[in-house]
């Protein structure tokens, strides 16, 4: 007996439930299979069209490119919109005119706004249809989760297809450089958002991301065991392209870590290490930071701006306010943990010279 059809928005929100802890195991057995239960698998979850098989093709390529889990995270993300547009479309065999029309699907300015898109709570709560078109940035930045979804299929042998590879892409409106000075929270509203800080995450958040330019990813992968409060270093082990490295903690922080540890359980013999954080979601600490700002501008008497810079204007205000410092770029790449031009440099002594970090300050002295 065929086993029950599984209706394609229930197929998403699986989808959209991913747990990368779930996963590990089946992606670890995918990539250790061999190139025919390789394909047999490929080929069956495409026939079924069951979405969380395709992801975890997806998943398996993209690790052994050694992609991020911050770009895992995205392109998942990207994969659950492809596979919901294309519905109709054969996943083997698409053409150049399915792959334009996904893009002008994302283009569309009456495009209805993602689930967990927190600025569009507003046009909801008026019972409105919540309609957000994705910016240039967002747009790319889905195509480019398609194009890893067909790397991944081709990886698997089951398909020569290559759909978007010429196909054209909005122009981007700012130059990267513009725009992550336009993304950077200024050193005043860090201040703002700091003064209305309720409890130790709100602090940590932003002094993990202002001051040690950490990604939310690694943010949440962060453990006591990768603090070191006696020579002020923290070692990030969830790097992008699966770096490892250390970073320099500014005083404030160190002083903020080391007031936190004294509240947290001492673990048993054998026990992980504790998260420094308890928030353990990227969309909590997405909301936490808007949160902050909304309360930064109502307790100072002032209406509310949009709440547009996320998370990683915390790391963007890391970048340009060490620039400002230190006009000195090797210091920015390496306290951030850029690549080299080259893409090859693994940095592990990434803190050596950036003592200037230990002097920043967004008035978050211990409690």
């Amino acid at each position: 007996m065929a086993p029950p059809r599984v209706p394609p928005a229930q197929k998403a929100a699986e989808l959209a439930r991913w747990s990368p802890e779930a996963e590990l195991a089946k992606v670890d057995r995918l990539i250790g299979s061999s190139e025919a239960e390789r394909r047999r698998f490929a080929a069956k979850a495409v026939g079924e069209r069951d979405h969380g098989a395709l992801w975890l093709v997806t998943r398996a390529y993209l690790e052994t490119q050694q992609r991020s889990a911050n770009t895992i995270g995205s392109y998942r993300k990207g994969v659950a919109l492809l596979l919901e547009a294309w519905q109709g479309v054969d996943l083997l065999r698409p053409t150049r005119a399915d792959a334009e029309a996904f893009v002008r699907r994302l283009r569309d300015p009456r495009r209805e706004a993602d689930p967990e898109d927190r600025a569009a709570d507003a046009q909801r709560r008026l019972g409105k249809k919540a309609v957000k078109p994705l910016s240039p940035a967002s747009v790319r930045q889905r195509v480019a989760a398609a194009r890893a979804f067909y790397e991944a299929l081709r990886w698997a042998g089951v398909t020569t297809a290559d759909p978007f590879a010429e196909v054209a892409l909005p122009k981007l409106a700012e130059k990267p450089v513009e725009r992550a000075k336009a993304k950077a929270y200024t050193l005043e509203e860090l201040e703002w958002m700091a003064s209305v800080c309720r409890d130790w995450d709100d602090r940590l958040i932003l002094l993990l991301g202002a001051h040690a330019g950490l990604r939310v990813s690694e943010m949440l992968a962060l453990t006591w065991d990768d603090v070191d409060l006696r020579n002020g270093r923290l070692t990030v082990r969830a790097g992008k392209g699966g770096r490892a490295a250390m970073v320099t903690m500014s005083e404030e922080l160190r002083r903020n870590l080391l007031a936190r540890s004294q509240d947290v359980t001492l673990r048993t013999p054998g026990e992980p290490a504790p998260y420094v954080l308890e928030t353990r979601s990227r969309s909590r600490v997405y909301t936490r930071l808007e949160e902050l700002w909304d309360l930064a501008f109502a307790a100072r008497g002032l209406p509310p701006e949009r709440f547009t810079k996320g998370v990683h204007g915390l790391r963007h205000f890391a970048g340009v306010y060490y620039a400002s410092q230190t006009s000195d770029l090797r210091k920015v790449r390496d306290h951030l943990r850029h690549a080299s031009m080259s893409s090859t440099e693994v940095y592990m002594a990434a803190a050596q010279d950036t003592d200037e970090v230990k002097s920043w300050s967004l008035g978050l002295d211990e409690p």
